[in-house]
């Protein structure tokens, strides 16, 4: 072997290891569909409720761990489960409980996005970021890393996964990127996870929902704070611009 090829070894292990966490993702995604939990639906939740509340009962902590898995899979591989989930977490574990493992989900499924997109964007793209249209997102990244992606994660309508992507590639500081994602989970995930455990009790045993559905405590108090929190997080988007 001359010196040449030694050479070439280093880099196309380095080339190797720097698309592992993009294919792995990949990876994830075709599994999720193949297995058909990419088309799961509340409905089918709330149809298998009284089996899935026995596997939760008999194995909780295995079931915890299990779904904060498909969340965070869900959610690094762009497989739109997000709503879905927050509900289930509520549903099966409880408001509280359920909201805890959404949080961490999302959490490390960003996560798991923002490493992706990091060791496989190399300078080239970082250049075009900042350069073309995600120019001003970039540089929020680089203002104020915290409060921008805080902002970014509040907005209802900001796209989470391009979010993570964009994070990634322009390199956002790693530890208010992870912050910021948490904190920002927080008050979706609680109120989503509270609806979801107020459907959980309208449809408990297989109930048909009545006509008073949505003027329920344990389901209206929830989609109220879904409003007031859309309404504030509109306020800090136009202060902030962020997109």
């Amino acid at each position: 072997m001359t010196e040449t090829d030694r050479d070439r070894r280093p880099a196309r292990l380095r080339i190797v290891v720097r698309w592992v966490p993009a294919v792995l993702l990949i990876g994830a995604a075709v599994a999720l569909y193949a297995s058909g939990l990419a088309t799961l639906s509340f409905d089918s939740v709330q149809a298998n409720e009284i089996r899935l509340r026995g596997e939760v009962a008999a194995a909780p902590i295995l079931a915890l761990a299990v779904f904060i898995v498909l969340y965070a899979v869900a959610t690094g591989a762009f497989v739109p489960l997000g709503l879905v989930l927050m509900l289930a977490g509520g549903f099966l574990f409880g408001p509280l409980i359920g909201a805890l493992a959404t949080i961490v989900g999302s959490t490390l499924g960003a996560i798991m996005t923002y490493l992706a997109a990091r060791f496989a964007a190399g300078d080239s793209i970082r250049r075009f970021l900042t350069g073309g249209r995600f120019r001003k997102l970039v540089e929020g990244f680089d203002r104020a890393p915290f409060r921008y992606l805080l902002t970014l994660r509040l907005v209802p309508l900001s796209p989470f996964g391009l979010v993570n992507l964009a994070a990634g590639c322009a390199r956002a500081p790693f530890g208010a990127y992870v912050a910021a994602t948490a904190v920002g989970a927080i008050p979706y995930s609680l109120i989503y996870s509270y609806l979801g455990a107020g459907l959980g009790q309208a449809f408990l045993g297989g109930r048909a929902p009545d006509a008073g559905l949505l003027l329920r405590p344990q389901v209206a108090l929830p989609l109220a704070a879904l409003g007031a929190l859309s309404l504030l997080s509109g306020r800090l988007k136009r202060r902030e611009q962020p997109l």
